[in-house]
Order: C-alpha cells, then structure tokens, then sequence
C-alpha cells in the first residue's frame, strides 16, 4: 500500500530536515554557491568580466559548484539508507511488520526526492538573492526560466548520486563501507576521469607541434583589422578539437559530464567537441539547448532510473538476519 510508503517518507523526511547533516551539506554547499555568485558580480563591477548577460554568467558560476556539491548531497541522503537501519538492527524490526519492502524502499526515495528538490531550490534562490540584493543585477523572465531548468538538471544529478548510493547501501553490512565506496566513485567522476581523458588524448595525439604552439600564442595577441591565421595556427586549433573530442569521448563515462554540458549549453558556455571554439557565441533558446542535448538529458535520467530498479532487485531477494 502506498500509504505505508508514505508514512515511512514522512518519518524519513522529518529526520532528514532535523538532523545536522544535512545542514551541514546544504550550509557548505549555499556558501559555496554564494561565495561564487558574488566573485562573478564582483568582477562586473571592476571590469574584469563582461557585464552582458549578467544573471545568465552568474547561474553558471553556481552550475559549475553545483557539480560538486549535488553529488554529495544525495550521498549523503543515501550511504546508510538501509546499511545504517541493518547495523542498528531497527531493518529486521520494520520487516517483521505487515509491510511490504517495496513500500520501505520507496518511502525512503520519496523522501529523499523531497529533501533534494527543497535544498537545491532554495540553495539557488538564496544565491541568485545575495547577488540581486547585493550588485543589483537585473532579472529577466528568460533568465528565470532558464535557472528553474538549471535547478530541475541539478536535481536529477543530485537524485542520480542517491540512486546509486543507495544500491551500494542495500548490500553493505557497514556504512562506512557503502560512504567510501560512493565518494570513491564520486572523486573517480569528478576528478580522476577528466585526468584520465586528457591522458589519453595525449597518448593517442602525442604533443602538440612546437611551430605551430608558438604561431598561435603570435596570432592571439592580434586584437584589430582583419587578420588570416597561418598554416601553424590552424594546425594548432585543428589539434585542440582533436584533444576536446577524444577526451569528451572518454569522460561521457561519466554522469557529471552529461550534466555539465547540459547546463554549459543552458548558460551560453558551450563546451563540447563540435562546438570548439564557439565559447563567445550568443547564448542559445531554452529550446534549442533541450533538443540539442536530447542524448544528456536521456541518459542523465536513466542513470538514477538503472540503479533504484537495481536496488529495488537487492533489497527485495537479500534474506535479512
């Protein structure tokens, strides 16, 4: 019944919200978001970044903290979902209950998808404020619109990361061991994996040619009048796109990719192989970046989809004890 799944989510949320780790997620997590929307709005007003667009550069600023930190909010939610419970022994005292599995497990995702849509909402509200009160920054209707997409793709990064937290945590007999191997895979996504990707690059290209690094540095520094890159230049750039194109081949493993450039694309900061060197370009519609992104957005969905049914397969055949 589902009236057992909502119970158990109402007694999961009202823990969640009162115990001090979420908090403590949510408050490193805000300080970071507000610490970057206001570096953003500080560099507008010394000149040093470009004053158009001013909201759109700062809900970038947030996108690219919000990779991190979404990940570590629904680990949190989610390492010892069922491991903690199994080692305090209160598992076998729920299931010995007239209650399906079923309604335990999705108590608990239900509660959890509460608890990430209200902290990531209002942890981008109180960002997008600070910099609004703060720099008076001008809101448009499509910025809005554009941040409320931004606040949903987060969500579903955050609720990916629980998804898979959560199966580690079905089949562990120690928390410990479900939250080291979460934010072991969440490191080898964030930060080992792009590693990797530039590595093999540069296995596979081998180093860039020296003329050619020398005459592009030359032509950058050419700021008026029309200007024809040499032959060395172009090889350099065509170099680059082959760099970006196998290292995005090699970091589309990766969850937090897709997100990225689902979000890069939202904010006018496209960073994709086919769009190499189109960074400056004006910032693309809300449609546009959705049908153009169709694959991220699928497979952003799918990942927390895989790992809940996979959870659901553990949780329900595991025989207690």
């Amino acid at each position: 019944m589902m009236s057992d799944a909502f119970s158990i989510a109402r007694k999961e949320f009202v823990d969640a919200v009162t115990g001090k780790r979420l908090w403590l997620v949510a408050g490193i997590f805000l300080l970071f978001s507000i610490a970057s929307t206001y570096s953003t709005s500080f560099g507008f007003m010394m000149g040093i970044q470009q004053a158009t667009r001013q909201m759109v550069q700062i809900a970038s600023a947030i996108a690219s903290t919000t990779a991190y930190m979404a990940p570590l909010l629904g680990i949190a939610l989610a390492f010892d979902a069922v491991s903690g419970e199994r080692e305090r022994g209160t598992l076998r005292l729920l299931l010995s209950r007239p209650i399906y599995r079923e309604d335990v497990i999705n108590g608990k995702i239900i509660s959890a998808l509460a608890v990430i849509s209200l902290t990531m909402a209002m942890s981008s509200l109180a960002s997008v404020s600070v910099s609004i009160l703060l720099h008076n920054v001008a809101v448009t209707l499509d910025d809005t619109a554009r941040i409320c997409v931004f606040v949903a793709f987060s969500i579903i990064l955050s609720f990916a990361y629980y998804a898979l937290s959560l199966f580690i945590s079905t089949f562990s007999s120690k928390s410990s061991h479900s939250l080291i191997i979460s934010i072991g895979i969440w490191i080898f996504f964030a930060f080992i994996l792009p590693i990797i990707s530039s590595l093999v690059a540069f296995i596979v290209l081998g180093s860039p040619p020296a003329r050619a690094i020398t005459v592009f540095n030359m032509t950058q520094r050419q700021q008026f009048g029309n200007f024809t890159f040499p032959r060395e230049s172009e090889e350099y750039l065509n170099y680059r796109k082959r760099v970006a194109e196998i290292s995005s081949t090699v970091e589309s493993f990766s969850i937090n990719y897709h997100y990225t450039q689902i979000t890069s694309s939202l904010f006018g900061f496209v960073t994709g192989p086919l769009e190499f060197g189109q960074r400056g370009r004006a910032t693309a519609s809300i449609s546009t970046v959705l049908s153009t992104r169709i694959a991220d957005i699928v497979i952003l969905i799918v990942f927390p989809m895989v790992f809940l049914f996979a959870s659901y397969m553990v949780f329900t055949k595991r025989q207690e004890k």
